[in-house]
C-alpha cells in the first residue's frame, strides 16, 4: 500500500481521441521549509522550551496570505499556452534583444500583458529552442564509454514534422496504394534522401520552474528545472513524464544543486473539463457507426465467404522454417532445399518449390558448431483424389510430397563443398513440427578426391538429387544402393506450421463414406512415416549392437594379451 502513494517518476501513455487543445493541467508548487518538514503536532506543543516553534506558528497564524504567498505558487496551463520565466520577461521587454519573428511575437505579447501571471512557473513550448538533458540523444547501451557522435547529436534537436505522401512521387505503374502498403518497392532518389528523417510528428512541452533564490537578481538558465514534460503526436498518443498526482499520492520534490539550495515539492493534476453524459453518448454512436462502416469496407474486400478448395480436394499450406545446422566439417554454410511432389499432388504454376539460403556462419555451442540460419518458406499444394480413382484403394499408399535438403560450404576464396545430403517426408498431419535431418555425403573412390576437396574444393556430388531417397526414374520394385560409398556428416533442424483444408472435413455427416475413403487414403501417409519410424529404431539398434559387439571383443583382446 505504501507502493501506492509514493510518487512516480517515469513516464505515463495515455491515448486520447478529443483535441488535444481540451487539455488544462493545474501546477501546485510549494517551497520546503522546515514548517512544511515537522509535524504539526510539534506545534501544539505549550512547554517553555519550545517558544521559537510557538513564535513561527503564531507568525503563520498572524500573517497567513503573505507566508502561503511567499511559499506556494499553483497555475493551470493550457497545452502549448507560453508563460515567460523572469529571465525571458527581461530579455524580451528590450526590443533590440528580438531578431527573429519569433522574439519579435514574444515582444509584443510581453507589451500588451505588462505583468507576469507566475512568479516562479513558466513554460517552454514547441517553439522555443529548448531541449531537456538526457533527452534528445539516448544512448544504446548502459556502457560509460557509449557517447552519441556529431551526428547524432545534432539529428536530435531537429523537430519531427509531417510529410505528407505526394502521389506524384510514384511511378507510373506503379499500383502500391500509400494507405495500404507503406512499403515502396521502387523508391525515387529524392525519397531516398528524405526518407532518414523522422516523419511522426510530436508536439513538445515543458513545465518549468525558475528556483533562483529571491535575493540574487542574476538570471541565468542554470536555476530553471523541468518539472513536467509532455509529449502528442499524430496518432492521439499522449506521454507525460512524471504522471499525473493520483488522490492521496505523495507530491514530487525538487532539490536544487546551485549555490543556495532550495527544495520544492510539487503536484501535477489533469483538470480538463470532463464530457456531458450527452456527449459521451452522442460520441459513441459516432464510433459505432465508423466501426460498422469499416467491418462492411473489410468485408466487402475480403468476401462473406470462407475461401474453401474445389470439391473432393485436399488443401495444404505449409509455413516452414530452416533454423539451423549443425556439426559440420567446414564453415560459412547454406543450404539448398527442393520439394518433390508425386503425381497425385499439384501446385499453381507460379508456387516456389527451391529455395537457397543465406551463408551463415558457425559459433560454437559445447562441443558442437552450429549455424542459424532463420530461413523462413512456404507452399500450397493440392491433392484430388480423383486422379486415383474409387477402384485403385487397395493399391499403393498414397505418397506425401518430401522435401530434399543439400548443405553446402564456401568459403573466402570461393571454393565451395558439399557437406551433406537428407530428406524428409511432409508430415501427414496437420500442426507444428520440429524436425531433425540427419545428413550423409558420398565419398570418393581414393585418396585423391580427399585432397582435391581440402586443397582446391569441389567433391563427388549427385547428379539428381531424387537420389536421397528413391529415384523418380526408378520402376522396380527393390531398389538397392549396395557399393555406395557415404560418410555421415551433421543434422539439419528445421520447423513446419502444416494446415489441411478439404470440404470432406464439413460435410461428414452427408458423405460419409466419401469421407472415410479421403481418411483412408491420407492414412497411407501415417503407414508410411511409421515404416520410416520402424527402420529408423531398427538401424539405431543395429548401432548399438554393434558398439556392443567391439567392446566385448576388445575386452576379450586385452585378456589374450595379458
Amino acid at each position: 500500500m505504501a507502493d501506492l502513494l509514493e510518487p512516480d517518476i517515469g513516464t505515463a501513455i495515455y491515448r486520447s481521441n478529443d483535441p488535444i487543445e481540451n487539455l488544462k493541467i493545474r501546477v501546485k508548487l510549494k517551497k520546503v521549509t522546515s514548517s512544511t518538514i515537522l509535524p504539526e503536532t510539534i506545534f501544539g506543543k505549550t512547554a517553555a522550551d519550545d517558544m521559537e516553534l510557538m513564535d513561527l506558528r503564531l507568525k503563520r497564524e498572524t500573517f497567513p496570505s503573505v507566508h502561503a504567498e511567499q511559499d506556494s505558487e499553483e497555475y493551470i496551463f493550457c497545452w502549448q499556452e507560453k508563460i515567460f520565466s523572469e529571465r525571458e520577461w527581461r530579455m524580451y521587454s528590450d526590443k533590440v534583444n528580438c531578431q527573429t519573428v519569433l522574439e519579435q511575437k514574444y515582444h509584443e505579447e510581453i507589451t500588451k500583458t505588462r505583468s507576469r501571471s507566475t512568479s516562479r512557473l513558466f513554460s517552454y513550448v514547441d517553439h522555443d529552442d529548448f531541449t531537456k538533458e538526457g533527452e534528445g540523444c539516448k544512448t544504446m547501451t548502459s556502457s560509460v564509454s557509449d557517447h552519441p557522435t556529431f551526428l547524432a547529436e545534432r539529428m536530435s534537436n531537429v523537430r519531427r514534422r509531417w510529410r505528407g505522401v505526394n502521389a506524384r512521387s510514384h511511378q507510373e505503374g506503379d499500383t502500391v496504394i500509400p494507405k495500404v502498403n507503406i512499403v515502396s518497392e521502387r523508391p525515387s532518389e529524392e525519397g531516398m534522401r528524405s526518407a532518414r528523417l523522422l516523419t511522426t510528428p510530436v508536439h513538445t512541452m515543458h513545465i518549468m520552474a525558475d528556483l533562483l533564490p529571491r535575493d540574487r537578481d542574476e538570471r541565468t538558465t542554470a536555476y530553471e528545472y523541468v518539472l513536467c514534460t509532455i509529449k502528442v503526436d499524430a496518432h492521439g498518443v499522449l506521454s507525460i513524464r512524471p504522471d499525473f498526482t493520483r488522490e492521496g499520492q505523495r507530491p514530487y520534490v525538487l532539490d536544487s544543486d546551485m549555490p543556495g539550495k532550495e527544495s520544492v515539492e510539487y503536484s501535477v493534476e489533469d483538470v480538463s473539463q470532463q464530457s456531458s453524459e450527452r456527449e459521451r453518448e452522442r460520441e459513441a454512436r459516432v464510433y459505432g457507426d465508423l466501426y460498422t462502416r469499416h467491418a462492411d469496407f473489410l468485408r466487402a474486400c475480403v468476401g462473406a465467404e470462407f475461401e474453401m478448395p474445389p470439391p473432393e480436394v485436399l488443401r495444404i499450406v505449409c509455413c516452414g522454417e530452416l533454423v539451423s545446422a549443425r556439426d559440420y566439417e567446414y564453415d560459412n554454410l547454406y543450404l539448398h532445399c527442393f520439394l518433390e511432389l508425386p503425381p497425385t499432388w499439384h501446385c499453381a504454376p507460379d508456387q516456389q518449390l527451391t529455395w537457397v539460403t543465406q551463408t551463415c556462419s558457425t559459433r560454437s555451442e559445447g562441443r558442437s558448431n552450429v549455424a542459424y540460419f532463420s530461413f523462413p518458406f512456404e507452399f500450397e499444394l493440392f491433392y484430388k483424389r480423383d486422379l486415383l480413382g474409387d477402384g485403385d484403394a487397395g493399391g499403393d499408399a498414397l505418397r506425401w510430397p518430401q522435401l530434399y535438403i543439400e548443405v553446402l560450404s564456401l568459403d573466402s576464396w570461393h571454393r565451395y563443398r558439399t557437406e551433406g545430403y537428407g530428406y524428409i517426408t511432409l508430415p501427414s498431419t496437420a500442426g507444428c513440427h520440429v524436425e531433425t535431418v540427419n545428413t550423409w555425403r558420398p565419398l570418393g573412390g581414393s585418396i585423391q578426391a580427399e585432397l582435391r576437396r581440402f586443397f582446391i574444393g569441389g567433391s563427388p556430388e549427385l547428379e539428381d538429387l531424387s537420389y536421397i531417397a528413391t529415384p523418380t526414374t526408378f520402376e522396380g520394385s527393390t531398389l538397392s544402393k549396395f557399393g555406395f560409398r557415404t560418410e555421415t556428416t551433421g543434422s539439419v533442424t528445421l520447423r513446419l506450421n502444416i494446415v489441411q483444408q478439404s470440404r470432406a472435413f464439413l460435410d461428414t455427416a452427408a458423405t460419409r463414406r466419401k469421407f472415410a475413403s479421403l481418411v483412408d487414403r491420407l492414412e497411407g501417409g501415417a503407414i508410411q512415416q511409421s515404416i520410416a519410424s520402424v527402420m529408423e529404431a531398427f538401424q539405431r539398434a543395429r548401432k548399438r549392437m554393434v558398439a556392443a559387439r567391439q567392446s566385448v571383443y576388445g575386452a576379450q583382446l586385452d585378456e589374450s594379451t595379458t
